[in-house]
């Protein structure tokens, strides 16, 4: 990994004046940066790390769902070690979640309840996550297929809470194209492959065909 090409791109440019549409933050925050392993959450915490402007803490959760997970979890665990980021881990059980919610929907609450656990025992201000603009697409898409109507258009908030997505208007091309320039390794999670997942349904069969014919769509 080139760090050098992490602070000369316009990719980083763009996110520096992001963090500054958040005017409520301020110079040595402690902020929990919300990493997966995956390509989102990592170029999160690398523009964070070279901002260095907050004071990071790194929370995985470990789902337990995919072989890969406990991968994931050391390659997150060594990144940060690397980058001397304090790192918080939890491990959960899927057998016992409620069969009542889906996988997704379980691992979503368990993951923000656990965020929620940090930001109150470790005195931090803020969490970040990497959603970026398709993730905005898919989640506006599924909601009304749920009919959820005009309410489901306002979609994920850029700020809600102590919770802030300072990369919303950044979509997946964008960061691809900016982690194969600078060189750094995330994971890859198979299941987002796996259509019988209805947002990967969508993802796969209407939205990235959709991209494809027509280029503005995400950003439309």
């Amino acid at each position: 990994m080139n760090k050098s090409l992490i602070k000369n791109s316009l990719f980083y440019n763009k996110f520096q004046d992001q963090i500054n549409t958040f005017p409520e933050l301020s110079k040595g925050d402690r902020v929990i940066v919300s990493v997966s392993g995956g390509l989102d959450s990592i170029t999160l915490l690398l523009l964070l790390h070279e901002l260095d402007f907050f004071n990071l803490v790194v929370v995985h959760v470990n789902h337990k769902i995919r072989t890969e997970s406990d991968h994931d979890e050391r390659f997150v665990k060594d990144l940060c070690d690397e980058l001397r980021v304090p790192f918080y881990q939890k491990s959960l059980e899927p057998k016992n979640r409620n069969k009542n919610h889906s996988i997704e929907e379980w691992a979503r609450k368990e993951r923000y309840s656990f965020l929620n656990d940090i930001i109150d025992t470790k005195e931090c201000k803020w969490i970040m996550t990497a959603h970026h603009s398709n993730d905005q697409v898919e989640t506006i898409l599924m909601n009304l297929s749920r009919q959820a109507g005009v309410t489901g258009l306002r979609g994920i908030a850029k700020e809600r809470d102590k919770v802030l997505r300072p990369m919303l208007e950044f979509s997946k091309k964008e960061i691809k194209d900016f982690s194969k320039k600078v060189g750094y390794e995330y994971c890859e999670d198979l299941t987002n492959l796996d259509t019988t997942i209805p947002r990967n349904f969508l993802r796969q069969n209407i939205l990235m065909p959709w991209e494809k014919e027509s280029p503005e769509v995400i950003n439309g």
